[in-house]
């Protein structure tokens, strides 16, 4: 029997991630005694706002990582975002499955009617992002203010201050304490617990914001020459989230590394695609970034003529507002379009998500607090449990009344299609030679004007587009891009 001495940090999430290590180890082996003993770290004892920049980066690693080298202990459970992005020591990890990466803005539902905010963190990141919130969510104001701690103290510390409105917080870090809270400390959970429900919650989409790098992953680090823990831990290593998260640190050590940097990197998968959505300031410049990187290789030559080749004249369909109740007695509810929304057709209490950014923005300006995004990957992408939208219904999704594709969720149409192609549509649809669908019905109509289009290069959206449109055309000659405006870049011949 192998005996596995663990050191971890001793906080309330430190504790559950722990545990979810023991559970991962003992599953994949029957035959090992686990002890484990718990330490205070110089991030624990210093909770100043400013302890990073007096300590440097990896104050909530470097003394556990320390312990490891003096062989007090074999194994140590970490927040993959929270090591150096360079390793000195003579020390290796492995990942487990990484959780759900994306930041959650909390808001006090106190709060909410509010016209300014002020958001408690101590991330320079997300304080940069505060700045960027203005088209996301219905606040004319948002400051930040600096706050530390760990999630329940800093959770109690917003709802007993009147002077703050809210908090940020890593999704991944409220998913483990909902899942594991109640076996490892019932008290903190059910005060937890009774904090959050006082909480309106925005999950922040990767695209435009992307979260610290490595966030949402465990980490395991033990000693190199360890060769039969070693052996044990390859077991449990999620390759995937292990080379995502090696990936995504390494462009942060680019410009520096640590929390102190407002920026983030995060790499998401799209059907045949990884990518790295990347946003901050370069310090050596002090400008300021957002980039999207597509990291498999694309299957794609540049073409002189592209459908549509301009989106402000494209026009295949005319759409025709249907009249519904004043409100909508839906707990959640999916928009795929903003046209003919308003604020008044949904409850108070509306848990909504947004299909993607640019509809996010729409119902934004029309005063309407959107919760979460799909941020255009179909959808079944990463939906909120009942944690977030206090509901057990199923999602309703508002769509057109024509659609007859198949989903998982109820449709409620609020608007009917029917065709009417542009001159300027119909002539740019006979000379493309590349084509992006932004819907399936789209692609039908098409079809019906132009069949040799299926002998062209063609490309869509994931999800739903990409299910039906991939049953005609072979996956591998149908390009997936998350917008338009990125099949452009890649296929435009300029």
């Amino acid at each position: 029997m192998l005996k596995i001495k663990i050191l971890s940090r001793s906080s309330f999430l430190a504790k559950i991630q722990t545990q979810m290590a023991i559970n991962a180890i003992s599953n994949k082996n029957k035959n090992t005694k686990i002890e484990v003993v718990y330490s205070d770290t110089i991030g624990d004892q210093d909770m100043s706002s400013h302890a990073w920049e007096k300590h440097g980066f990896g104050i909530f690693t470097n003394s556990l990582s320390q312990q490891l080298v003096k062989k007090n202990v074999d194994l140590i459970v970490h927040s993959f975002k929270d090591l150096p992005v360079k390793n000195k020591l003579k020390t290796s990890f492995v990942a487990l499955e990484r959780d759900d990466p994306r930041d959650v803005l909390l808001i006090k539902k106190t709060s909410l009617k509010k016209k300014s905010l002020v958001i408690g963190t101590s991330s320079p990141r997300r304080a940069y992002y505060l700045k960027l919130l203005k088209n996301y969510v219905p606040y004319s104001s948002l400051k930040s203010k600096k706050i530390r701690g760990n999630i329940q103290t800093r959770l109690s510390k917003i709802v007993n201050n009147s002077s703050e409105d809210g908090v940020f917080m890593s999704k991944a870090a409220i998913d483990r304490a909902f899942l594991l809270g109640h076996k490892i400390d019932n008290t903190i959970f059910k005060q937890f617990k009774k904090d959050f429900k006082k909480f309106a919650s925005v999950i922040m989409p990767l695209s435009q914001f992307p979260a610290a790098a490595a966030q949402g992953c465990i980490a395991l680090e033990y000693r190199s020459n360890n060769k039969n823990l070693k052996k044990i831990l390859e077991k449990i290593n999620h390759h995937e989230s292990y080379q995502n998260c090696v990936q995504e640190r390494e462009f942060l050590a680019h410009w520096g590394g640590g929390c102190s940097l407002d920026i983030g990197a995060t790499i998401e998968q799209n059907v045949y695609q990884k990518i790295l959505f990347s946003r901050g300031r370069d310090n050596k410049t002090n400008l300021y970034f957002h980039n999207k990187k597509y990291l498999e290789k694309i299957k794609a030559k540049k073409v002189k003529n592209i459908f549509p080749n301009d989106l402000k004249k494209y026009q295949m369909f005319y759409r025709q507002p249907l009249v519904l109740k004043k409100i909508l007695n839906k707990d959640v509810v999916i928009v795929s379009r903003a046209n003919f929304i308003n604020k008044n057709m949904f409850k108070k209490d509306s848990y909504i998500i947004a299909s993607g950014d640019s509809t996010w923005k729409k119902l934004n300006k029309l005063g309407i607090l959107v919760n979460a995004s799909l941020d255009n990957f179909g959808e079944e992408y990463r939906l909120p449990n009942y944690t977030y939208t206090q509901s057990l219904q199923k999602p309703s999704k508002l769509t057109y009344q024509e659609n007859k594709f198949e989903s998982h969720f109820k449709k409620i149409p609020h608007y009917s299609l029917s065709p009417s192609v542009s001159r300027d549509t119909i002539d740019n649809l006979f000379t493309a030679e590349s084509f992006y669908w932004m819907s399936f019905s789209a692609f039908q109509l098409a079809l019906k004007l132009r069949p040799e289009i299926l002998n062209k290069r063609n490309a869509c959206g994931p999800g739903n587009t990409y299910k039906q449109i991939s049953i005609i055309i072979p996956k591998e000659q149908l390009n997936v891009y998350l917008s338009y405006e990125d099949f452009r870049k890649n296929e435009l011949k300029i």
